[in-house]
């Protein structure tokens, strides 16, 4: 359902413009898919958090890989809760997911 986004971005190089993109393609999909807009919303917001952290920094290959695993960990843990039918593991899955964006950002060169 989501994968489609972590795909493209994949695709794209995994820069900043690629997570651009992706929270731009994500953003775009909340009109046509409302029963998603939360995971949704999510998504884009972890994209452009990316986006703000490394626009004008170097990023090491190194530091990209270990940033895209946790990115796709995000959308993971939604694709998981969203493929079945249950309305309490869409909820844990939003929140574990807003709960770790909303946590300071920090990646192993932060330690």
């Amino acid at each position: 359902m989501f994968e489609s986004l972590a795909k493209g971005l994949n695709e794209a190089g995994r820069g900043v413009r690629a997570y651009d993109a992706c929270g731009r393609a994500a953003r775009m999909r909340i009109a046509d898919e409302p029963e998603n807009a939360a995971a949704l919303l999510l998504i884009f917001h972890a994209a452009q958090r990316f986006v703000e952290s490394y626009d004008d920094q170097p990023l090491s290959v190194e530091l990209a890989t270990e940033e895209y695993i946790q990115f796709t960990d995000i959308i993971g843990t939604l694709d998981r809760a969203y493929s079945g039918n249950s309305a309490e593991e869409k909820l844990d899955a939003l929140n574990i997911v807003a709960a770790r964006l909303a946590a300071p950002h920090k990646s192993k060169a932060d330690r």
